[in-house]
């Protein structure tokens, strides 16, 4: 993963989630094929995985805050927040 700080990237990604959860719901109200609602939810989760990273990437390259992060402990903190590893 790259290393430079893009906001862009992150809002770009909240955009598309945003826009799969409101087609879930579409979908969802018009009484669609529920494998094909499924099919959407798959890729909103796929998103939010990559949103996930991106996230990473801007704690620990320190463009969120301006505060590069190498601690380990943070990091694996923040890992286990988002990933749900215990």
């Amino acid at each position: 993963m790259k290393k430079a700080c893009c906001p862009e990237k992150i809002i770009s990604q909240l955009h598309r989630i945003e826009g799969q959860v409101r087609s879930v719901e579409k979908m969802y109200n018009e009484k669609r094929d529920i494998e094909e609602i499924a099919r959407v939810v798959k890729a909103a989760r796929a998103s939010m995985d990559s949103l996930s990273k991106l996230l990473i990437n801007d704690k620990i390259s320190g463009c969120y805050d301006g505060k590069k992060s190498v601690d380990k402990k943070e990091v694996g903190r923040l890992i286990n927040i988002l990933f749900d590893i215990t």
